[in-house]
C-alpha cells in the first residue's frame, strides 16, 4: 500500500502549466546533465526519460563524457549518448529535438563541450536543479537549492505529471539511486520529513535498499581500494585550520589503474578526523587541478568555491578547480585556507 502524505508544493501551478504546455507540442526531447555525472545526474535523467515515456514523449539522455561503472546497473543507462564516444549521435540528439531539460546543473557551462551545441538551438530549455543562483539559461525553471537533489526533484515534478504516487520499480530505483548518493547515503542535506516520506515511497515502489546500495558502494575494484588507501596515506592534515586535504597526480592515477568513478567519495574520509571541518580532494588533470571540497556545520565551501576556485556548488558540498601547476597547488591552497583560519576554527 502506498505511503499516504502530503508534501510541500515547491513549484506554482504557472510553473506546471508552462510545462505542461511545452510537453503537449514536444515530439522529440533531449535530456542533458553535466560533465562527470555522478549517481544523481544519471539517476534523475534516466527516470525523467521513463516518465517521459509514460506520457508517450520519445527522449535521449545526452552526457558529455563516460560515467562511473558502479552507475551501469540503473535500467536506461546503456542508452545513455556519451558525447565523447559518439559525437554524432549526440550532436544530433541536441539538434532534433524540440525541447530541452537540463538536469543537476545551474548554468550552460557545466556542460562544457556541450555548451555551444545547446546554445545553437532555438528550442525551449528546462532547467530541474537544486544549485544556488540558476543562470538565465533556461526558459523554465524548475530551481530549489535547499533540497536533497535534483532527482527529489524529478519525483516531485514526476508524480504530478502522472498524476500518481506510485512510480515503475526502474523510475524509483534510479530516483532513490540519486538521492542517496547526493545525501552521502542520508548522511546530509536530509534533515527534512519530506526527505524521507519520499524514500518511504520509493520503497514502496518495490525498490530493494540493500541491493541498490551494494551495487552503488560495494561494487568497486581491487585497484580503487588500493587508490584510497594510497590517497589516505599522503593526506595532509592542517589541524590549526580543522582542515584536511589530499592530493592525487596523474601519475598517481595511473599507478592505480584509474577509471571513472575511483576517487568518488574519497573527500569525505578526512572529516572523520576529530576537530577537522574543511576536506579537500585535488586530482591532476591535463590542463587544471580538479577540487571536491567538503565541510561540516556552517562553513560554506559554496562561496569558497566560487570565490577562489571557478566553481560552486551547496553550502557543505562543492567542486571547482585550480590552475595552477600540480607541483604548485599544495603551496597555492595553504595560501588561500590561511585567510579562513578564524572561521574554520569557529573564533
Amino acid at each position: 500500500m502506498a505511503v499516504q502524505y502530503k508534501m510541500k508544493n515547491l513549484f506554482t501551478k504557472k510553473q506546471y502549466d508552462k510545462l505542461n504546455e511545452y510537453l503537449q507540442s514536444a515530439k522529440q526531447v533531449a535530456i542533458i546533465t553535466h560533465t562527470n555525472p555522478d549517481g544523481d545526474a544519471i539517476g534523475s535523467s534516466v527516470a525523467l526519460s521513463f516518465i517521459l515515456k509514460k506520457l508517450n514523449i520519445d527522449s535521449t539522455v545526452i552526457v558529455s563524457n563516460s560515467f562511473p561503472e558502479f552507475l551501469h546497473w540503473i535500467d536506461g543507462s546503456d542508452k545513455i549518448a556519451v558525447y565523447s564516444k559518439n559525437r554524432h549521435e549526440a550532436r544530433n540528439a541536441i539538434k532534433t529535438a524540440d525541447l530541452i531539460f537540463c538536469l543537476d546543473f545551474n548554468s550552460l557551462s557545466r556542460i562544457e563541450i556541450l555548451e555551444n551545441i545547446v546554445r545553437e538551438t532555438t528550442v525551449p530549455r528546462i532547467l530541474i536543479d537544486h544549485h544556488i543562483e540558476p543562470a538565465n539559461d533556461f526558459d523554465l525553471k524548475f530551481s530549489y537549492y535547499p533540497i536533497s537533489s535534483t532527482s527529489e526533484l524529478v519525483y516531485r515534478i514526476g508524480i504530478k505529471l502522472l498524476g500518481t504516487k506510485m512510480l515503475p520499480k526502474n523510475v524509483a530505483e534510479a530516483l532513490f539511486c540519486g538521492m542517496m548518493t547526493d545525501s552521502g547515503a542520508f548522511s546530509h542535506s536530509s534533515s527534512y520529513p519530506d526527505f524521507f516520506k519520499i524514500i518511504a515511497n520509493l520503497l514502496d515502489c518495490g525498490v530493494e535498499k540493500d541491493r541498490v546500495t551494494h551495487l552503488v558502494y560495494d561494487n568497486f575494484t581491487e585497484n580503487r581500494m588500493k587508490l584510497l588507501g594510497y590517497a589516505l596515506s599522503k593526506m595532509t592534515v592542517l589541524q590549526e585550520c580543522g582542515t584536511a586535504y589530499i592530493t592525487l597526480s596523474r601519475e598517481d592515477l595511473k599507478k592505480f589503474d584509474f577509471q571513472i568513478g575511483d576517487t568518488e567519495g574519497f573527500v569525505n574520509y578526512p572529516l572523520s578526523i576529530k576537530g577537522i571541518v574543511l576536506s579537500l580532494l585535488l586530482v591532476e588533470k591535463d590542463d587544471h587541478i580538479k577540487m571536491s571540497i567538503r565541510s561540516q556545520g556552517n562553513f560554506d565551501v559554496n562561496k569558497m568555491a566560487r570565490k577562489h576556485f571557478h566553481g560552486g556548488g551547496h553550502l557543505n558540498a562543492a567542486g571547482g578547480k585550480m590552475l595552477c601547476k600540480y607541483e604548485n597547488c599544495n603551496t597555492e591552497l595553504e595560501k588561500i585556507i590561511k585567510n579562513y583560519e578564524k572561521k574554520l576554527r569557529g573564533i
